[in-house]
Formats: structure tokens, sequence, C-alpha cells
């Protein structure tokens, strides 16, 4: 009788103790996935950072200056952002220009003009994308005026507002600014001769 408790005893202490085993990684499952559970809930519900354009930026922010509203947004909303964007506009067009001619100064080969290019606002750091080939006329732009002649800053000062003219209608944007005044400022235009010096320079005979 005595052997029949003890094994009685010992079955009942054993199986209180797989229980318990049980119980406690059972607790911990739970805990484990409450956990994981919180963090994607917080994820979902967390603020998105807010850099000024809604969260757009790049290509894609271009695009959605550019008429091409992406989905989720409205169009009122974009166009809000208009005046925001010009700021953003007008300092990578300099910035391209700026760049190309820096590297001339350090007598780097011609390359690729950068396309993102960060540019600072008030709000933080905005990622700006331009298209490709107007990117690269204003860097190109930049690097051909380091030893531009007279001539050839004329034709500059042309390709610079006609790109950035095309740049700001595509955005929607009105009031481009010259930008060759502000970029060339430091060349002085070419001089074209009036018509009377030229009728003299025909006029005057030659030397034998």
């Amino acid at each position: 009788m005595a052997t029949i408790l003890l094994l009685a005893v010992l079955f009942g202490s054993l199986v209180a103790i797989i229980l318990m085993v049980y119980l406690i990684d059972r607790v911990k499952r739970l805990e484990i996935i409450s956990l994981q559970i919180n963090d994607r809930e917080e994820s979902q519900t967390a603020p998105t950072a807010d850099n000024g354009f809604l969260g757009l930026s790049g290509k894609t922010l271009w695009d959605a200056m550019s008429g091409k509203v992406p989905e989720g947004f409205n169009e009122s909303d974009l166009v809000a952002l208009k005046p925001r964007f010009a700021f953003v506009l007008q300092n990578h067009i300099e910035m391209l220009f700026k760049l190309g001619k820096k590297d001339a100064a350090e007598g780097k080969v011609a390359g690729s003009a950068k396309n993102p290019l960060d540019i600072s606002t008030l709000r933080g750091t905005i990622s700006s994308w331009l298209p490709t080939q107007s990117a690269s006329t204003l860097y190109n732009a930049g690097y051909a005026s380091f030893e531009a002649d007279e001539i050839a800053v004329n034709r500059l000062r042309t390709d610079i507002d006609e790109i950035a003219g095309e740049l700001y209608v595509k955005a929607g944007l009105t009031n481009s600014p010259s930008f060759s005044d502000k970029l060339l400022s430091s060349v002085p235009a070419v001089k074209m001769p009036s018509s009377a010096a030229l009728d003299d320079t025909i006029d005057e005979p030659n030397e034998e």
C-alpha cells in the first residue's frame, strides 16, 4: 500500500513538473507574440517624417510637380506645394551649374550630372530629381563656363535660360528667374559691333 502511495505521489509530482514547464513555455510564447504585434502596430501607426513635400522625393516628387498625380494624393494638395518646390528647383539648377564649374576648375574630366541631388530646405534635406537631359545641359554649361570666351558665354546664357524656363513650365511654375544673369554675372556679355563700325570696317581699304 505504501509503495502504491509513493508511486502515486511521484507520478503526481512528475505531472505537476511537466505542467509547470509547459505553462512557463506557453507564457513566454504569448509574451513574444504580444511584443511582435505591438511592434507591428507601432510601425503602422507611427507618423511619417514630414519632409515638407508630403513624403514625396526624387523622381516621384518631380513627376507630381509636373502633372502626374501619385495614387492617394489630391491635385489640390500638390498645387499647394508649388511655391515650396520653386525654391528646390532654383537651388537644384544653380547647384548643377556650380558642380560643373567646380569640376572644370579642379581640372577634372567632365562627368555625368549627379541626379538626384540633395537640396537643403528649412525642413531638412530633400532629394531632388530633374530630367536627365536638362540636368546634363546645366552641368555642362557650368563646366564650359570656366574658360569660356565672350562669344561662348552668350551661347551659354541662352542655353541656361532656355533649359531653366522649360523646367519651370513643366513644373507648373511661373516667373522663372534669369539664371544666366546670376550664374554668369562674373563674365561680361559680348558687345556686338554697331552697324556703323561694321561699315567702317568694310570701307577701310586693304593695305598692300
